[in-house]
């Protein structure tokens, strides 16, 4: 992997043990979160993504490699071969990504384009955190955690995606899920995520549910980073509100420091994955930033409201059926950031001029429309 530092002179990656300096590439060997510890300095570091097919060939011969191969391979002659032609019906493909929970989810339509149009054999790696949300996707036929021995050399084609919407400016100008669907070459009919929700878990979820009223709201209390995350006063003045439009409302998330209001639901940290996604779908809607359960939310089929401040909201939710989004535009003067570092983001000014009572707006008009669905 190649990076290059191309604001500021200098940063230092502790846990690269190296130093980036100005327009000046450089061999990394582990550049997990890197991306965000370069925000988080204020700074913007490029990456080249490594080559997407290990699939080589040379005068007619043809060859898989796994990835660190391939540089002497190149020097020996051999040419990455295109990857049309190694999806061949029935072929085995192996894609590989890292990053976030709602990144798989926006993977997920490509994926199955892939399937279906080139009728091949996908299976995946990534986090292992993150397998359990691909369980019951019969179209991906096996999944494996990051770091694994899961033998590249055995499949007849590995698309690696790692990095490959962080590297370019592609990130800032189009949603990820075409991205995705451009490195693995096929088209997208639509952009919602797919989830299955197991019939077990639905009617375990719908158990845990029946001494509250409804409707039921729930509020996912934080982003990622906190550049994304709706202020806890916000929050705070959120659940009043909808308490008062006769709502119950349920809080989402791994922590919460502020006194938890009298009457809300407390699904803090109390859920695995799975079993928020199960209660998410019980859900009249749900309020998210810009956030993995926002994903989430939309592929178990619940009207959402997103709350979005440094990222254009188009980029995340184009093609979300049921997907509010609010936001302020020019509430910042760094607009769009994109978490890049700007100095005003330590305030979150463009999160905090989204006011409560816009929020409540949106969501009652979405628990409405649910309400009268059959």
């Amino acid at each position: 992997m190649i990076a290059t530092l191309r604001r500021g002179r200098s940063l230092r990656l502790h846990r690269a043990g190296v130093t980036l300096h100005r327009d000046e590439p450089q061999q990394l060997t582990r550049v997990t979160d890197y991306v965000y510890a370069a925000a988080a300095h204020k700074q913007r570091l490029e990456l080249e993504p490594t080559p997407v097919m290990m699939a080589m060939q040379r005068e007619g011969q043809h060859r898989r490699v796994a990835p660190w191969q391939v540089g002497d391979m190149k020097r020996s002659g051999w040419k990455i071969q295109p990857l049309e032609k190694a999806l061949r019906p029935g072929a085995q493909v192996l894609v590989i990504r890292n990053m976030g929970l709602g990144d798989v989810l926006m993977l997920t339509p490509a994926l199955r384009a892939l399937h279906e149009q080139r009728r091949v054999r996908v299976q995946l790696a990534t986090y292992a955190c993150y397998l359990p949300l691909l369980w019951g996707l019969d179209w991906i036929e096996a999944t494996y955690a990051l770091g694994t021995d899961y033998h590249v050399e055995r499949f007849d084609a590995v698309v690696d995606l790692n990095w490959a919407v962080e590297s370019g400016k592609q990130v800032e100008q189009r949603p990820r899920q075409d991205i995705f669907a451009e490195r693995l070459g096929v088209s997208l009919r639509q952009r919602c995520p797919f989830y299955q929700v197991a019939r077990s878990e639905r009617q375990w979820a719908q158990r845990q549910l029946v001494p509250w009223r409804r409707p039921i709201v729930g509020i996912q209390l934080h982003a990622s980073c906190a550049q994304r995350s709706y202020p806890a006063r916000h929050i705070l003045r959120l659940t009043e509100l909808l308490q008062a439009k006769g709502c119950t409302v349920a809080f989402y998330g791994e922590r919460w420091s502020e006194k938890l209001p009298s009457g809300v639901i407390d699904l803090i940290g109390a859920a695995s994955l799975r079993q928020a996604a199960a209660l998410i779908e019980q859900m009249a809607a749900m309020v998210c930033p810009d956030s993995g359960l926002l994903h989430l939310a939309v592929a178990v089929g619940t009207p959402t409201v997103g709350l979005f401040g440094p990222i254009p909201p188009e980029l995340r939710t184009v093609g979300y059926p049921q997907c509010t989004t609010v936001s302020v535009p020019g509430a910042c003067p760094d607009q769009p950031c994109f978490d890049a570092g700007a100095s005003s983001c330590r305030r979150c000014r463009c999160m905090g001029a989204i006011k409560p009572e816009a929020v409540v707006a949106a969501a009652q008009m979405l628990v409405a429309e649910r309400a009268q669905r059959p």
